[in-house]
């Protein structure tokens, strides 16, 4: 064999040529038998159901693919939606709170109007601007001092009766007292008997005590107890707390009443500064000096 020549498989048999046209004929023959006869349908179909496995495999990839990227779209996609309802949510949530704030502000404020009515006095609507952080002392500072006319004993009340009174007074703000405030003194009334008599405060957590009750007293639980007016500190009549239980101990002279306050001014916003109404008698130096 020389250098260069084609192989020897090349001289083997027929040549190209007359392979062409031996194989273009037999097709010829083949397509013109199946569209006559159909005589290959049958050979067709058991091609198909031969080749339908190895079709699948050879697809198998692409359509992995494909199903692997719309999963991972599908989650993007539904990753970014609950992001997005999430937000919405928080955002409705923050409006809810918002608006049950402001119906509540309303409704504490409504109620404070109907208190101003009651009160019959010149009064100073004044806002909660903090608590004093002694878990022993119950007061609270308002916004509002004496460049407001806010003056020391005023009564300060809430949307639900009397919650304490004006102990100290600044230029623009002042301390209130609560009358929960432990051995605080307010003068009330039985609202059913017209019965006067002396609430005192027992400290944060714990009722108020009526004392000086004797066991023959017309007292019952439930019983409503108001502001009596006296020493022109409170407006008479207004709210302060209920009865909540009578307890009678023989070996002691007095019963143990012990009442709720009816006011909340831990947990109100907006209070009403009640101004005092002068004393009903002059100082006996200050008369004699006149």
């Amino acid at each position: 064999m020389y250098h260069g020549e084609p192989p020897p498989f090349l001289y083997h048999g027929p040549s190209i040529l007359a392979r062409f046209v031996f194989f273009g004929l037999l097709a010829l023959a083949l397509i013109f038998v199946d569209s006559r006869y159909r005589y290959l349908e049958t050979v067709r179909d058991g091609l198909t159901i031969v080749l339908y496995p190895l079709q699948n495999i050879a697809h198998w990839p692409a359509q992995t693919f494909h199903e692997i990227s719309v999963y991972f779209r599908s989650k993007n996609t539904l990753a970014k939606d609950n992001e997005n309802l999430k937000q919405r949510l928080l955002g409705y949530e923050y409006t809810e709170q918002t608006n049950l704030s402001i119906r509540r502000e309303n409704e504490q404020l409504r109620a404070l109007l109907d208190v101003r009515a009651v009160a019959q006095r010149h009064v100073v609507p004044v806002e909660v601007f903090h608590g004093v952080r002694d878990p022993f002392v119950q007061k609270l500072t308002i916004n509002k001092g004496k460049h407001h006319e806010i003056k020391e004993g005023a009564a300060v009340l809430d949307a639900h009766g009397i919650a304490g009174q004006v102990t100290r007074t600044f230029p623009f703000m002042a301390e209130v007292t609560l009358l929960i405030e432990k051995d605080f003194i307010t003068p009330v009334q039985n609202a059913r008997t017209g019965v006067r008599n002396v609430l005192y405060g027992t400290g944060a957590g714990t009722p108020m005590e009526l004392r000086f009750v004797t066991p023959d007293s017309d007292i019952r639980e439930g019983d409503l107890l108001v502001t009596s007016g006296l020493e022109n500190i409170y407006p008479e009549g207004l709210s302060v707390a209920t009865i909540r239980t009578i307890e009678h101990n023989p070996e002691e002279i007095f019963l143990n009443v012990v009442a709720d306050p009816v006011a909340d001014a831990s947990n109100s916003r907006y209070l009403l500064v009640v101004e005092p109404l002068p004393p009903l008698h002059e100082p006996v130096e200050k008369q004699a000096h006149e």
